[in-house]
């Protein structure tokens, strides 16, 4: 796969705030805020998500892949913002995080341009 980079993630869509790829195994490839927009997390935590917790949400998630189909995307609606995690075939994962008004449809379409990157 070409590698994504964040300007890419970026362009996607104004309202995504933050954007990390990691490989299946959690190797972080890039953490990176949207220019002038300002976190609402700790770097680490931004790390941490790339290098376990995404990978441990997805393989939770693929448990069902048998019956349901391959994991798609995973969205996480929390206080502040909300998460998409897209899972690009078996060797990638992408974690972004949008502005707390985005809808469900709109996370849908980021998700699925995500995945179109590839």
């Amino acid at each position: 796969m070409e590698t994504i980079t964040p300007e890419q993630i970026f362009a996607l869509h104004p309202r995504i705030r933050w954007g990390g790829l990691a490989t299946s195994r959690g190797q972080v490839i890039f953490s990176k805020m949207r220019p002038g927009v300002k976190s609402l997390t700790p770097e680490e935590d931004d790390r941490v998500l790339l290098e376990l917790r995404a990978q441990y949400i997805t393989e939770i998630c693929n448990q069902t892949t048998r019956w349901a189909g391959p994991t798609e995307y995973v969205a996480m609606s929390h206080e502040k913002f909300i998460e998409l995690i897209t899972v690009l075939g078996e060797q990638y994962v992408v974690a972004v995080t949008v502005e707390k008004d985005v809808d469900l449809n709109t996370a849908a379409d980021i998700a699925k341009r995500i995945q179109n990157l590839r």
